[in-house]
């Protein structure tokens, strides 16, 4: 039998390797997803972020996570209690700056709350419209790269039937264990083991009393358990990290049923609330990064490349937008509208935004372990920290094109663009012509202009038939949206650009180049730019 051929084999069909074929599939590149297990049976674990639910609002999919989540009360709140249903002890909150910050830097809406397994069905529902295959209950059993493409062999768990699979990329999604990763010989020499902990998903009729907490999740300490408790459906489902609680061994412990309750009706503050509960897992809270992201045509997303603890709840955001990033420069090249070192930007921008996520991860985790009687600080102090590494980072080197950024990472209250960074929100027009740049700009090579940058649109025209590339042009002021003086002033503010400068946003939204001013010859400009940007000089 031939081998089948597909020009992406995804391994792994959890959140990040379904949302790998999602954004591929956008992009116009049909994948094959192949997972050994069914991940849509598992509890319900980490939740989406808003600059995952940005991308998603992106990709055309905003309506159906909206209908599959509910609305909550934002990342950034958290509240201290001595049970969940006792006093309030302290909140968790970030300065009113930074909250005000979350609050507005996206179109999405900060208060949207999604777990990862609605996630899961959103994602396989479109990639089932798209007509794109994801096979569960199918392992990898072997690979083998060259300079020409990916061969792989797959079996079928339950009847142990092979099959020969080619590609022209392989993408490993397959979490902290990768086998992938180990297959190649990729080390994590830097993994650090913080913490030992316990978590338990399970069903309880709690109430309205998580209404009273005005927060995204409820740490509680007394002097039987130290526990976060978080929901995951805004209902029934919930899920608690029991941290710590007397005569916890220091080495990881599996905990029984009997104990796990007795601990999760210490933490609610009621032992009549019956609770059915579903698993509990005893696992290492760590953190690393590998030490390559890639070797040849395989590439390594989400946990395969860096694991984090759920401490900041970044872990499978980072990971989704690992595969954000990789899959337009795989559409790109697979397309031919780019050369092969369009991928060779992945590994250096990624790590950078990994390095950031981490971040968070260690510094929560060190303020659980040594401040438990003073958390309400804990929050203040990483606030610049988590919108740093969940919509702040930036790519210093990869497909981007800098002019000056300035030493360090630009001030994440600022909702100003600099090259490498994400392209700031600002909202254009008024009623039901109102647009945010994040939306205009949407999934292709876009051109933003300021009100006296008419030339521009010249040069992306010649650019468009010149190099075959989806790129759009937009003039702020003059063309709808209709935009007042103000909303141009602020996007020329945000752009860092004059009103005849230009700014050239990624199909990911990052900006790659700009020029404050117009340039004497901008068709020459723009093509030496994208030649450099899309390896085609």
């Amino acid at each position: 039998m031939a081998a089948e051929h597909v020009p992406v084999l995804v391994v792994g069909a959890g959140p990040v390797g379904v949302s790998t074929a999602v954004f591929l599939s956008h992009w116009g590149v049909r994948p094959l997803v192949i997972d050994k297990r069914d991940p849509t049976r598992e509890p319900p674990r980490a939740g989406m972020s808003l600059r995952t639910h940005e991308i998603y609002r992106l990709m055309g999919l905003g309506p159906a996570v909206a209908e599959a989540g509910w609305i909550g009360y934002g990342a950034t709140r958290g509240v201290v209690r001595d049970s969940a249903l006792g006093t309030t002890m302290g909140r968790l909150d970030a300065p009113e700056a930074y909250l005000r910050r979350h609050e507005t830097a996206s179109p999405a809406d900060s208060r949207l709350q999604l777990r990862h397994r609605r996630l899961l069905h959103v994602a396989l529902d479109e990639l089932r419209r798209r007509d794109v295959t994801v096979r569960f209950d199918t392992r990898l059993v072997d690979f083998a790269a060259d300079g020409t493409g990916v061969r792989a062999v797959v079996a079928d768990t339950g009847t142990g039937a092979r099959r020969e699979i080619t590609a022209d990329y392989l993408v490993a999604a397959d979490g902290a264990g990768s086998g992938v990763r180990k297959r190649l010989g990729i080390t994590m020499p830097d993994r650090e083991v913080i913490e030992q902990l316990n978590t338990a998903f399970y069903s309880a009729d709690l109430g309205g009393f998580a209404e009273e907490w005005q927060a995204h999740g409820c740490f509680v300490r007394n002097d039987k358990v130290f526990a976060a408790m978080f929901s995951m459906d805004g209902e029934k489902q919930w899920a608690t990290a029991i941290m710590d609680y007397p005569g916890k061994p220091a080495e990881r412990t599996e905990l029984s049923e009997e104990r796990t309750v007795e601990l999760l009706h210490a933490a609610i503050g009621d032992d009549s609330i019956e609770i059915e509960l579903h698993e509990v897992n005893a696992w290492e809270a760590a953190v690393g990064m590998a030490s390559s992201f890639r070797q040849g045509r395989i590439f390594l997303v989400g946990d395969a490349a860096h694991v984090q603890s759920p401490a900041g709840a970044l872990g499978m955001n980072t990971g989704i937008q690992d595969s954000h990033n990789l899959a337009w420069k795989l559409a790109a090249v697979l397309g031919g509208v780019a050369g092969p070192g369009l991928l060779d930007t992945y590994e250096p921008e990624r790590r950078v935004a990994a390095t950031a996520s981490l971040a968070l991860a260690r510094g929560l985790h060190e303020g659980f372990q040594s401040e438990r009687d003073g958390l309400s600080d804990l929050h203040a102090r990483m606030a610049a920290t988590y919108l740093r590494g969940m919509l702040c980072y930036g790519y210093p080197e990869g497909a981007v094109l800098t002019d000056g950024t300035p030493d360090g990472a630009p001030d994440v209250l600022e909702n100003r663009g600099w090259p490498g960074y994400r392209f700031p929100h600002v909202w254009l027009g008024s009623g039901a012509s109102r647009v945010s740049t994040v939306d205009l700009i949407g999934t292709s090579w876009t051109l933003l202009c300021g009100p006296r940058g008419r030339p521009w649109r010249f040069a992306a025209d010649a650019a468009v038939r010149e190099f075959g590339i989806d790129l759009r042009c937009h003039r702020i002021g003059g063309e709808a949206p209709e935009v007042t003086a103000e909303q141009q002033e602020e996007f020329c503010v945000a752009a860092g650009i004059e009103p005849d400068g230009a700014a050239l946003v990624r199909p990911d939204g990052f900006l790659a180049w700009r020029t404050a001013t117009l340039d004497p010859e901008p068709h020459t400009r723009l093509r030496a730019v994208l030649g450099e940007l899309l390896d085609r000089r």
